[in-house]
């Protein structure tokens, strides 16, 4: 007796290639990491245009299919894909970014980017970057693949963000990660299962939900010790006041060294150097070095 198993195959490997075929005059990005959908834009980037493979559409059952023709209708386009829908994206200054796209698999959603021209004299104004520059206006489209529904948008105004390649912008899970390289500033937001794009937090200036309340605090008491100071005497003042170093002058938030982020980063790299090293010298080196860089730092910016 004679057991035989079903089999099945577990890929299909395509064995010919398909020269010269005729295509819309798009330009096509990517597929999706699922491979459901193809991703492309139009010629003046003003249009996504989305696709869906029809996958297989010619087979050979004979042992040599070399010597069989493929019909016509293989040499086209639309013999591989299906035009889903066609959504306008960017306005009439406005122009999709075509290096940028995310997919959330989950829920297969698509963040699309549309932007203006890049300025690059812009004055840095408003806490913002000297020689950074500057777009009047980002605009990041959350959209349901399944039919181009426009679920949401977060526009950014004078500000730059990198977005060739994605670079300046992270996806893990649900959450988004902006970097405003203008503005020194990482803007975390959360994608709901409704499709909202949802503020969490801003990482730049400050970094803990508390600081901007401590910081503030501090440079009351501070202007406080200095009014007391005037009035009473600095050997009149109470003894704390003294030793916590609250008679010195008021705190200015825009004359500070380094914002919150930058000092968390020099911080780490010195910490993780200095916990590697063993010779003290060096580790004294580099205390001076990063005091240098945090100095140039200030002013430079």
């Amino acid at each position: 007796m004679v057991h035989c198993a079903r089999r099945f195959y577990e890929n299909l490997v395509p064995s010919c290639t398909i020269y010269d075929v005729e295509c819309p005059d798009h330009s096509f990005r990517k597929f999706t990491d699922d491979g459901q959908y193809l991703i492309s834009f139009s010629r003046n980037n003003q249009d996504l245009i989305v696709y869906r493979p029809t996958w297989l559409s010619f087979s050979c059952k004979e042992e040599d299919c070399d010597s069989y023709d493929l019909p016509l209708k293989a040499k086209r386009f639309e013999s591989f894909f299906t035009q889903l829908y066609c959504v306008s994206l960017a306005s009439s200054n406005e122009f999709i970014c075509k290096d940028f796209f995310l997919y959330m698999e989950s829920n297969q959603f698509g963040l699309f980017a549309t932007s203006t021209a890049q300025i690059h004299d812009a004055p840095a104004t408003g806490g913002a970057v000297q020689g950074i520059p500057s777009i009047e206006k980002i605009t990041f489209h959350l959209l349901r693949l399944e039919d181009g529904f426009r679920l949401d948008e977060r526009v950014f105004h004078n500000d730059f963000v990198n977005l060739t390649h994605s670079m300046g912008v992270f996806l893990y899970d649900d959450l988004l990660a902006i970097v405003s390289l203008r503005y020194q500033t990482i803007h975390i937001l959360q994608i709901r299962d409704s499709g909202n794009l949802v503020d969490v937090r801003a990482i730049g200036t400050f970094c803990r939900e508390d600081d901007e309340l401590f910081l503030n605090s501090n440079a009351q008491a501070s202007l406080d010790c200095h009014w007391l100071q005037r009035v009473a005497g600095p050997h009149q003042l109470p003894r704390n006041h003294v030793e916590n170093g609250l008679d010195h002058n008021q705190i200015n938030m825009n004359n500070s060294f380094l914002s919150g982020i930058k000092q968390r980063l020099l911080s780490f790299i010195f910490r993780s150097i200095s916990n590697e090293e063993t010779d003290k010298t060096l580790v004294g080196s580099l205390n001076l070095r990063c005091l240098f860089i945090s100095v140039h730092d200030s002013f430079s910016s």
